[in-house]
């Protein structure tokens, strides 16, 4: 589906149910506090292509998922999605006509003949074209089965995303932001927009000195002093890399694709043999 369509599916479905739903005002502070919105959004790229270029959004309010492409980031200091602004005690993109379709869904759904529906806060809602909301369903339906291909398209770009991540410039591709970690502090592998990266450990881990005690017998901080290693080598680094590009596919043929692209070295290790 050609991006123009699909934004053609989102806008009209974003007509349909903002013009078929009636309720209290959800941005009234006194009445409502984004309760609606402490949740994550999954999103196609698409989408999330078209937020950015609207200046929604950047590239850093997207995590990968196992369901589209992509989700919101949430905002653990506001404890809700990135998209809610304060100012307004709403969405920032409400208005936008592009505003995920997951979002219209709660509390009317698409059939409630209730004429006194009720959400998290109060009551009130209900609906007043069915035939928009039975039309929104069925553009729905269109939305998910287009961003759920696309996710899966995705889903199997991991090895052209580490290939993106080394081949970045001179100073800046994951073996140098590799270089950057001691080993006792790397928890594994985040998958990115368009690249990789280095994801921290909770705390200290030693994950990584099996495979570093295997593949550099020369280390002078290894097997004893491996939490004093100041960083990872450019060797252990080349070879981690080398070894998630093998293996990344068995991974996720086992455990599914992480719900938040995170690939951790214990998960990764189970396909480590001395």
């Amino acid at each position: 589906m050609i991006k123009e369509k699909f934004l053609e599916i989102v806008e009209e479905y974003n007509r349909l149910m903002k013009s078929s739903i009636s309720g209290p005002d959800c941005t009234n502070p006194s009445l409502c506090k984004g309760n609606c919105c402490g949740i994550q959004i999954d999103v196609p790229k698409i989408l999330a292509e078209e937020y950015i270029k609207r200046g929604y959004a950047t590239r850093d309010d997207f995590i990968r998922s196992n369901i589209f492409s992509f989700k919101f980031r949430f905002d653990d200091e506001k404890a809700k999605c990135c998209l809610f602004d304060p100012d307004i005690n709403g969405c920032s993109i409400h208005h936008s006509g592009i505003k995920p379709p997951q979002c219209w869904i709660y509390p009317t759904k698409f059939n409630n003949k209730s004429k006194n529906i009720s959400c998290k806060i109060t009551d009130g809602w209900k609906i007043t074209n069915f035939k928009n909301t039975r039309r929104a369903k069925e553009l729905l339906e269109r939305y998910n089965t287009y961003s759920a291909e696309e996710a899966r398209k995705e889903h199997d770009l991991i090895k052209k995303r580490i290939q993106n991540s080394l081949h970045l410039s001179k100073n800046c591709n994951i073996i140098k932001d590799l270089q950057n970690n001691k080993p006792s502090e790397l928890g594994g592998f985040q998958d990115g927009w368009d690249r990789i990266y280095p994801l921290p450990a909770e705390g200290i881990s030693l994950q990584l000195k099996k495979f570093c005690q295997n593949k550099s017998n020369q280390c002078k901080y290894m097997p004893e002093n491996f939490l004093e290693c100041p960083y990872i080598c450019k060797d252990i680094a080349t070879s981690l890399i080398s070894f998630f590009k093998t293996h990344i596919y068995q991974l996720i043929e086992k455990r599914g694709i992480d719900p938040n692209g995170m690939y951790p070295l214990h998960a990764l290790f189970e396909f480590f043999n001395n």
